[in-house]
């Protein structure tokens, strides 16, 4: 399959910190969420962490008013019958922090030489610190953050290279640019991983949305993170929550 973006190597973002994406601005413009899953032509909505049965995870993916209209701009973009798939969107505090400390577990047993100060660096790197405050929100919490693939007209995830929340290098965005640039040798698989991901992040950003380096599943709109990689002054996305009749 042949889409122009597959021939555009995927550009390293300038330098990303958290205590960079933690010092902008949040001036939040009170958009509303607004629930994915009703346009299931474009978008599919597969929530994985309510379907592992993570605490404090719902069965839907909501996300601001605009960053539907931008996904749905990116999904567009595909090759007829590719679909966008969300696996996480807006994220409660409870499992924003069910998710960080599990992958603190996970840490501690893999390395148990680590002091706590390091575990939790090292987790940050790819579960953001839980955080309700206005001033430094966790990305998901703001509704302007997305975690998601491309499944193609047979109803296949395409090749990534991993798998969705693998906390290793390989899960890097420029993983396979920086191997195809070192001219190291690359199997058929890690060819397509790397087409791949490069036409998801050349309809994501497209549409307006910034890639967190460490993660090719995950892309911002409106937040922190995106203020910080577009060069804005402030995000305009802060903590926000879903309207429900009978919580």
């Amino acid at each position: 399959m042949k889409h122009p973006f597959k021939d555009m190597p995927i550009y390293s973002a300038r330098e990303f910190t958290w205590e960079e994406s933690k010092a902008m601005p949040v001036e939040e413009n009170g958009e509303d969420l607004v629930p994915a899953s009703l346009v299931p032509e474009k978008i599919l909505v597969r929530p994985l962490y309510y379907i592992h049965g993570i605490e404090g995870a719902i069965p839907e993916c909501y996300v601001r008013r605009t960053v539907l209209s931008r996904l749905l701009k990116a999904a567009e973009l595909l090759p007829q019958g590719f679909r966008l798939v969300l696996f996480d969107a807006w994220r409660p505090k409870a499992l924003q922090t069910s998710l960080f400390q599990k992958f603190r577990s996970e840490l501690r047993e893999r390395m148990p030489l680590l002091d706590d100060q390091e575990i939790t660096a090292l987790a940050s790197q790819f579960v953001a610190l839980p955080s309700a405050q206005s001033v430094s929100p966790s990305p998901h919490i703001t509704g302007g953050a997305v975690d998601l693939t491309i499944v193609d007209d047979s109803g296949i995830c395409l090749e990534m290279g991993t798998e969705f929340d693998t906390t290793t290098e390989k899960s890097a965005t420029v993983y396979y640019e920086k191997k195809a640039e070192a001219k190291e040798k690359m199997s058929a698989e890690d060819q397509e991983a790397m087409y791949n991901r490069r036409l998801l992040f050349g309809v994501m950003t497209k549409a307006g949305f910034t890639n967190y380096p460490d993660e090719w599943w995950h892309y911002d709109y409106g937040n922190q993170n995106w203020a910080l990689l577009k060069g804005e002054k402030e995000a305009f996305y802060g903590v926000s929550e879903p309207f429900f009749r009978w919580k």
